[in-house]
């Protein structure tokens, strides 16, 4: 974490430095003493909280049963790159993860790496698929957790510009399986592995990019991540301590 610049400040002190780390470069992190564990509190400076997929304000990231076999925030297994409730009108605009305790078993990193920069990239390298994702509005489903019957669908641009910015949006499971959280049943049938048509091409561009940029950020026990979500895609890696614990926030 030595590259993030974190600083031990006065209790509720300026955080001006951190908003300037988020606009540059698209997340930041706050230790412990700069928001004297007033959580809350300190995130209403960068957004007003909303709720999530539940209804709550603040979600619960850990080991629940029955969630085994599936990528979900709730398991202890990796989760592809995306961004967060696509489906949204618009998405959050930013995420904060507060991390309660860490996994100690190596894994649990959150990755992120700048979506924006990626769709930029294909201009050049790829601008049929860039003209193609320009044109072709997609449909994202999400069901509210895997299994259950309700679910939001919309058909959104990859990129859609606004007056408050640009949002980028992206789904491995999305992808892959036609939900953001699929069941077990979606798993078994990929939409992507041996497809040509170009959301599946875009989907295997953005995996590979992001596996090669991306960067792994383990939060240390009480700081708090925050991170771009209308410009970052993020992921989280495969972990073994069931003790592992966050509280997940949704800003607008």
């Amino acid at each position: 974490m030595s590259d993030q610049g974190l600083a031990v400040s006065a209790p509720y002190a300026a955080l001006s430095h951190r908003h300037e780390e988020l606009a540059a470069r698209g997340w930041t992190v706050l230790t412990p003493e700069e928001f004297a564990h007033d959580v809350e509190g300190v995130l209403h400076g960068f957004g007003p909280i909303i709720p999530q997929f539940n209804g709550q304000t603040a979600f619960a990231i850990t080991r629940k049963p029955g969630y085994e076999d599936l990528p979900y925030s709730q398991s202890m297994n990796g989760i592809g790159p995306h961004t967060e409730a696509p489906v949204y009108g618009p998405p959050p605009r930013y995420l904060a993860l507060h991390c309660l305790r860490q996994a100690t078993c190596g894994g649990g990193h959150t990755g992120l790496v700048d979506g924006i920069e990626f769709l930029q990239s294909l201009a050049s390298s790829e601008p049929e698929l860039r003209e193609w994702l320009d044109d072709h509005p997609v449909e994202f489903v999400a069901t509210a957790k895997p299994g259950e019957p309700d679910q939001r669908r919309v058909f959104e641009y990859i990129l859609t510009p606004t007056d408050t910015g640009d949002i980028f949006r992206f789904s491995y499971n999305q992808f892959h399986y036609g939900d953001v959280n699929p069941s077990k049943q979606a798993l078994e049938q990929s939409q992507v592995a041996d497809s040509d048509t170009p959301l599946a091409q875009f989907a295997r561009l953005g995996e590979a990019y992001f596996v090669e940029h991306n960067t792994p950020v383990l939060i240390p026990d009480g700081c708090l991540l925050i991170w771009d979500n209308w410009r970052m895609i993020h992921a989280r890696s495969r972990y073994r301590d069931p003790a592992r614990h966050l509280t997940r926030y949704w800003l607008g």
